[in-house]
Parts: C-alpha cells; structure tokens; sequence
C-alpha cells in the first residue's frame, strides 16, 4: 500500500470520527435544551452528514487521488 493511499484511508477516518464526537454534541446539546427526541436525532443526524461532507470534500482536495495511466488516455470508438 502507498503511501499515499494511507494518508487518504487515515483522512477519511479521522473526518468520520470528528462527524461521530459532532452529532454526539449536537444531539445532546439539543436533548438538553428540551427538544424532542426526533429534533435531536433529526440535528444529530445533520451535524454529521454535514461534517463529514465537508471533511471528505477538503480530504479529497488536499489529497488528490494519484493519475492513472488506464483513465487519462481514452482509445476512440472502432469504426465499423
């Protein structure tokens, strides 16, 4: 496994985990202040999609995945 593909596997992980501790928050945040049980599930459930959204957009751009050979030459269609 490269090197670089390690450092994108760790990024993904280290986004999920902080989404994880994030909904946690939001959900017991919201649960504390006296929503109801969907409203925290519902802002839980957000705070995560919404965090790890963004986390894997920034992974994705600070960690391009490497060219390769088969997708950046493209043979033309045989002409019958």
């Amino acid at each position: 496994m490269s090197t670089r593909q390690t450092a994108r596997i760790t990024a993904v992980v280290i986004v999920v985990l902080l989404a994880v501790i994030a909904a946690l928050g939001a959900g017991i945040v919201t649960a504390h202040l006296g929503a109801s049980t969907l409203a925290s599930v519902t802002a839980a459930g957000a705070a995560f999609l919404g965090i790890a959204g963004l986390g894997t957009a920034i992974a994705t751009f600070l960690l391009p995945p490497p060219p390769s050979s088969s997708t950046s030459r493209r043979t033309p269609p045989a002409r019958l």
